[in-house]
Formats: structure tokens, C-alpha cells, sequence
């Protein structure tokens, strides 16, 4: 993953000297020492701490210069840990958060990334795959009540997805990704009516119904040993699972992983379900859709890395699309990087 640019994150000596005191009392003991954590996409606080007895905590939150979005998803995530401990078994365990004017700051177990992904290994995937489909199998019966009113499809029903390059803005701004505009066009126009339809079908997407993490891409992947860890937990949901592992698949493709279709086999496996090929379709719809409506944006100056990584997963998204419908593939990207 690139490093620069870097997002505008926050330096420990900027958090409220009240703040630091509560966020110690939470660690049971006082901060000796504090680095910034690099990681994500967003500008969100986030420190390494050590206490005086060489203990390492995970603080991170939301803070006075953090975008709104970005301050509400912290908030989300924060409820989401307290609400529900059994997160810990597959991420870092909740310690508790303090606040202090426009600052929110998160304790959390600290857990070393050791192996560095991407590049992905058959190994590596087969282990996030595995981790994915006991995530899924391990939904609380209380998370559909819970989660009701954020179930990720209709996340995705919506907001920006197929239906939002109908505006010639984003239209445009979709074919510029493209080294051949032109004929990017002339595959998207005959085939929008269509995958409009499709994408707003995710709602009623077959299969397990469960909880969903819907944000799970490598640096969301914590491979610390012989142990992998979720983190990253504001859009937290509950839906038709295939969707979840739908919007992994192509950051897996797109970082040189297996592709789409191959990534889903492995999950199918995992979790000894077969997925109709009709919602595969509908999945794949929804997943490209969310990124085709985004990638060819505008920047976003505190998030100066996030249309690279949309356009990341949108291409491989793209191919498992048009394979799903027996389709032409789409003209190849305009070449990109962070």
C-alpha cells in the first residue's frame, strides 16, 4: 500500500491535555509514550500508546479537524464495539472511550500487524476468507433487531450507485477512468437501464442473512502471527451476506489476488453455500455500481487516497460483472496510482 500522500491525521500533543488523563485512567496507568499510526484512508486520530509498564493500547477516534463523515462513522463504530463484546473474538477487544469536547478517543487492544498484505499469498486468503465466513456464521440473534435500521442494502439502495451516472457529471467523470472514453461509452450505455434494475434487486439478495462488516479490505486486516483480526468497524450491518463478501472481492482482485469469481468459490467453500447465479449477478451489480458512482469524483483533500483505492476495486468489480451478465468487458483503465 503507498504511504504518501498522507492523510491529515492528528499528533498526540494535539489531544486535550483532559482528554490524555482520561484516556490513561482507561489504560490503568500513565502514558509514557504515544506514536501516530499510518494506515486507512481517512484522518481519523489514531496512536500506538505504552504505559509505564511497557503495556501497549490502540486509541483512536474522531477529533476537530476530521471530515463529518468521518466524525459520524467513528461515533457509529464506538457503539458498535460497546454494543457488541463479541467483536473481540474477531477483532481487537474494546477497552472503552473518552471524550472531550469534539474530541471521541476509543481504547482498544493493541495488536502488531506482523505480516505485511498485499502482496497476498494462497495462504493469506485463504485464511481472511476463513476468518469472513466464521464472522458471518457467528452473527448474535440479538444483531438483526440491532442493526435493523443500517442494513447495508439499503446502504447501497440508497445511495450513489448505477443510477447516479444517468447525471452527466458522474458520467463523465466514470468514462475519464478509462484510457478509451469513447468506447467505455459505448459498453455503459446500452447496458445502465440494466444495471440499475439489477442493483436495486440487493435488497433481495438470497442466501444467509447476517451481520456484516462492509468494509473489509487488506488494511482492515490485521495478520499479527498465527492470528488475523477485523478492525474497522463503523459500518457495521446486517443483510445478505453474499454482499459483504462481494465488496471484498475486488480489493483481493484488484491487489493482485484471485479474481472475483475465484475469491467467491473459496468463500462458497468456506461456508458450504452455493450462491444462485442470479444474485451473484445482482451482487456484482451493486458492488461495481457503488464504485463506478464514486471513483471518477471529485478528490476529497482530508482523504486524499480514497478515489485511488475505489478505483482499485472498481475495475476488477467491472470484469466480474460483465462475466456474470455474458457481456463484453469493459475497455481497459487510463492508468492510475496513489
Amino acid at each position: 500500500m503507498p504511504t504518501e500522500p498522507r492523510e491529515p491525521k492528528p499528533d498526540w500533543r494535539d489531544v486535550p491535555p483532559a482528554l490524555r488523563e482520561k484516556i490513561a485512567a482507561i489504560a490503568g496507568e500513565p502514558i509514557v509514550e504515544a506514536a501516530t499510526v499510518w494506515g486507512g484512508f481517512g484522518p481519523a486520530a489514531t496512536f500506538a500508546l505504552t504505559t509505564t509498564s511497557g503495556a501497549r493500547h490502540f486509541c483512536k477516534g474522531t477529533h476537530p479537524g476530521n471530515t463529518p463523515a468521518g466524525h459520524a462513522a467513528m461515533l457509529r463504530e464506538c457503539r458498535n464495539l460497546a454494543s457488541f463484546p463479541e467483536l473481540a473474538r474477531f477483532g481487537p477487544a474494546w477497552r472503552g472511550m473518552a471524550q472531550e469536547g469534539d474530541w471521541h478517543l476509543a481504547v482498544l487492544e493493541f495488536v502488531d500487524r506482523v505480516e505485511e498484505i498485499p502482496p497476498w499469498t494462497s495462504q493469506a486468503v485463504r485464511r481472511a476468507i476463513d476468518l469472513i465466513a466464521a464472522f458471518h456464521a457467528a452473527t448474535p440473534d440479538r444483531a438483526a433487531q440491532a442493526l435493523a435500521e443500517g442494513t447495508a442494502s439499503d446502504l447501497i439502495a440508497q445511495t450513489q450507485n448505477w443510477h447516479s451516472l444517468r447525471d452527466a457529471a458522474v458520467r463523465q467523470g466514470f468514462l475519464a477512468l478509462f484510457g478509451d472514453p469513447q468506447a467505455a461509452a459505448l459498453w455503459l450505455e446500452p447496458q445502465l437501464d440494466r444495471l440499475i434494475a439489477l442493483k436495486d434487486r440487493a435488497a433481495a439478495l438470497g442466501g444467509p442473512r447476517g451481520w456484516m462488516h462492509m468494509d473489509i479490505r487488506s488494511d482492515n486486516l490485521v495478520f499479527a502471527g498465527d492470528g488475523l483480526l477485523l478492525v474497522d468497524w463503523p459500518v457495521l450491518s446486517y443483510g445478505p451476506q453474499l454482499l459483504d463478501i462481494a465488496f471484498f472481492l475486488p480489493s483481493l482482485a484488484g491487489e493482485s489476488g484471485p479474481s472475483c469469481a475465484e475469491g467467491l468459490k473459496l468463500y462458497e467453500r468456506a461456508t458450504g453455500f452455493r450462491f444462485a447465479d442470479e444474485d451473484i449477478a445482482v451482487a456484482a451489480a451493486a458492488v461495481a455500481g457503488f464504485f463506478a458512482a464514486r471513483a471518477g469524483t471529485a478528490e476529497i483533500p482530508a482523504l486524499p487516497r480514497l478515489r485511488w483505492i475505489q478505483k482499485l476495486q472498481l475495475f476488477p468489480a467491472l470484469d466480474w460483472l460483465s462475466a456474470c451478465l455474458g457481456i463484453e468487458f469493459p475497455p481497459l483503465p487510463r492508468p492510475f496510482r496513489a
